[in-house]
């Protein structure tokens, strides 16, 4: 009786702790479904054809404050042609602002190299390297320089093996070329935008001004991006990007790009605080955004710029102010006062000085000046 007994509670203990632990594996399911979300997109792979869009599902994973920690997707691994190649499904990761992390293999799956070779350890590793290669030659590789394409029987065969094009042994896997191609483009393809957008619209300001004013220049340019696209502007965004654009020249398109869009008088300071800087990249870009901009600028506000064209010390930088005090029209005294004590600057620079003076408004000074000038560099005009 006791023995019967003892089973009937061994059973009992084992439904128990099975029940329990079935429990807590739906617990632990149920808060991974919590933390994650599945979005669909339409994606182009340059593997697939110019016109081809592949509908993609990529999943955000979410922190306890429903905030993306990361995200992955499942890709194929090879853009197969002619259905002679074996398609190994492998997990794509990529960090917040869509820099791909890291790669994993599918259900044990594993990737294979011409004529079914199987990877090594170290091919495994090297195409994590390849795919962590933002500007990998694959970047403007075409799908054709990869397809070795062998006619036998009015049959034809599209196989990754020997590579129309050569490459240096370490930007790619040799025998499996078409798949560190084609998980390169995964990876660095359409997804990425994506990835940037959902998380730029879950970042409130806070969070923005954490990123511009990061070490991380990847993470300042994409925070300037987001809050561009979503038109987020208000005095102290834009005091820090105009601070860290003048102490970090990589982010400057996408600074300029910002500032660009703001109103007009935050517009207008933002350039004027950027011309007044001793810094020809500044400069330039300044001018360039002046010859290109919509708004109707009044004369006094080129004349204030003025103010600096003393500074300017590159032919690019007084060739694109004169472009556009001649672009807008500006006959102006002030600037052309500006103007004159650059005639002692570098001939070449000089000499378009005086072209464009030549055809200004001038005092009986200024005209005597230009006129000393141009016979002192009669031969050189």
């Amino acid at each position: 009786m006791l023995k019967c007994l003892n089973k009937y509670n061994y059973i009992f203990l084992c439904f128990i702790l099975v029940s329990c632990a079935l429990s807590k594996s739906d617990k632990l399911s149920s808060e991974r479904d919590k933390n994650t979300i599945e979005h669909t997109f339409q994606i182009k792979h340059p593997g697939k054809g110019e016109n081809n869009i592949e509908t993609v599902y990529l999943v955000e994973v979410k922190d306890e404050n429903q905030f993306p920690i990361e995200y992955y997707m499942e890709v194929e691994s090879v853009i197969c042609y002619e259905n002679l190649c074996k398609i190994v499904p492998v997990r794509l990761f990529w960090n917040v602002i869509g820099e791909y992390q890291r790669y994993e293999m599918v259900d044990g799956a594993e990737l294979e190299k011409y004529e079914g070779e199987p990877y090594a350890k170290t091919d495994y590793e090297k195409t994590d390297r390849i795919l962590k290669d933002s500007n990998s030659p694959f970047k403007t590789t075409r799908i054709d320089e990869i397809l070795t394409t062998v006619k036998s029987h009015d049959m034809v065969d599209a196989i990754a093996g020997e590579t129309l094009l050569e490459m240096d042994e370490k930007h790619t896997v040799r025998g499996a070329t078409l798949t560190c191609y084609t998980l390169w483009h995964w990876a660095h393809g359409g997804i990425v935008e994506e990835i940037r957008g959902l998380t730029g619209q879950s970042f409130e300001i806070s969070i923005f001004i954490t990123y511009l004013e990061s070490k991380n220049t990847s993470e300042k340019i994409f925070a300037i991006e987001q809050m561009t696209k979503r038109g987020l502007y208000n005095a102290d965004l834009l005091k820090i990007v105009l601070n860290q654009t003048i102490s970090e020249k990589e982010i400057l398109i996408y600074s300029m790009a910002y500032i660009e869009n703001t109103q007009g008088s935050d517009y207008f300071s933002s350039i004027k605080s950027l011309f007044a800087k001793e810094d020809k990249a500044l400069k330039i870009v300044s001018l360039n955004s002046l010859l290109n901009t919509n708004y109707n600028i009044e004369a006094s506000y080129y004349e204030n710029l003025s103010d600096n064209v003393k500074n300017l010390e590159s032919y690019q930088e007084v060739s694109l102010f004169l472009r556009l005090m001649e672009q807008k029209k500006i006959n102006s005294a002030t600037i052309i006062n500006n103007l004159m004590p650059l005639l002692e600057k570098d001939i070449i620079i000089a000499r378009n000085v005086y072209w464009f003076l030549n055809n200004q408004k001038l005092n009986d000074k200024q005209q005597l000046k230009l006129k000393h000038f141009a016979e002192k560099h009669k031969d050189q005009l």
